[in-house]
C-alpha cells in the first residue's frame, strides 16, 4: 500500500531540517498585522528573550504591526495554564502562540509526589492545543522545551526538585511530533552548552533555573529566531 499524501505530509513536517518557515514570519513579510502570545512559566513571564523577540519581530516588516502579549505565569504549571487559557491566550485572538510549561510540571515539593505527572503534562499540553485550534483554527501553535535546572548555591534546589525534567521535555517533543507542530528545542541546545562547559552553563543559569538576562538574549532568543526563520 502506498503512503497517503497526508501521511507523507506529516513525515515531512517532523523530519529534521525539512520544517517550513513560521507562518508568523511569512505573514509579517506579506504586510499582515500579527498578534503573538507567549505562554508559559517564569521562563517566559520574566524571560529577556521575549523582549528581544518582540523587538526583532517589529523589524521584519515595519509596515506590519506586531501586537506582542506576554501571558507567562510565574510559578505556575500546566494545570493553571489550562485554567487561564481562555482569558490570557484565546481572548487575545493570537495569530501565533508559543507554549512552555514542562519546567514547572516537573517540579515537586519535598516528600510529595509531583502535582503534574508526565502523562498529565502531555494531556494538558494536548488540551491547550485542541482548545486553541477549536476557537482559532488559523492560529499557529509552537511548542518549546526550555533549559535544564541545577542546584545553585542559593539553596533553592532547582535541579533536585525536578529530577525527571528531561523526561518532561521528551513528552513535549512527542506531542509536537504527533501534532505536526513546530518545536523549539532549547533544552538540547542548553545541554550542548552544558556538555562543553559546566562552568559556563552555571554562569548562564546562575540561580539554578532562570537564565540571566544576558544568557536569555544570547542563548534562548537566537534559537527562537532561527526556528521562526526556517
Amino acid at each position: 500500500m502506498k503512503p497517503t499524501l497526508s501521511f507523507l505530509g506529516a513525515l515531512l513536517l517532523c523530519a529534521p531540517g525539512l520544517s517550513s518557515a513560521s507562518q508568523l514570519i511569512d505573514n509579517l513579510k506579506a504586510g499582515k498585522d500579527q498578534t503573538v502570545v507567549v505562554y508559559g512559566t517564569s521562563l517566559t513571564a520574566g524571560g529577556e528573550w521575549t523582549k528581544a523577540l518582540k523587538s526583532w519581530l517589529e523589524t521584519v516588516n515595519p509596515a506590519a504591526k506586531v501586537n506582542f502579549v506576554n501571558s507567562g505565569q510565574s510559578g505556575k504549571n500546566s494545570i493553571v495554564g489550562l485554567e487561564k487559557l481562555d482569558a490570557v491566550v484565546i481572548a487575545k485572538k493570537p495569530d501565533t502562540v508559543l507554549i512552555e510549561f514542562a519546567v514547572n510540571d516537573a517540579g515537586r515539593r519535598e516528600g510529595k509526589p509531583v502535582a503534574v505527572t508526565q502523562e498529565q503534562s502531555g494531556k494538558n499540553l494536548g488540551e491547550m492545543i485542541d482548545r486553541i485550534r477549536k476557537a482559532l483554527p488559523g492560529t499557529e501553535i509552537i511548542i518549546q522545551t526550555m533549559n535544564p535546572a541545577w542546584d545553585a548555591p542559593n539553596g533553592n534546589r532547582s535541579g533536585s526538585i525536578r529530577p525527571e525534567l528531561a523526561s518532561y521535555y521528551e513528552v513535549y517533543r512527542k506531542v509536537a511530533a504527533e501534532r505536526g507542530l513546530k518545536l523549539i528545542d532549547h533544552n538540547r541546545n542548553w545541554e550542548k552548552i552544558r556538555s562543553e562547559s559546566e562552568e559556563q552553563f552555571k554562569a548562564y543559569v546562575a540561580d539554578g533555573v532562570h537564565p540571566t538576562k544576558e544568557a536569555s538574549v544570547k542563548v534562548t532568543f537566537p534559537e527562537v529566531k532561527k526556528a521562526l526563520e526556517n
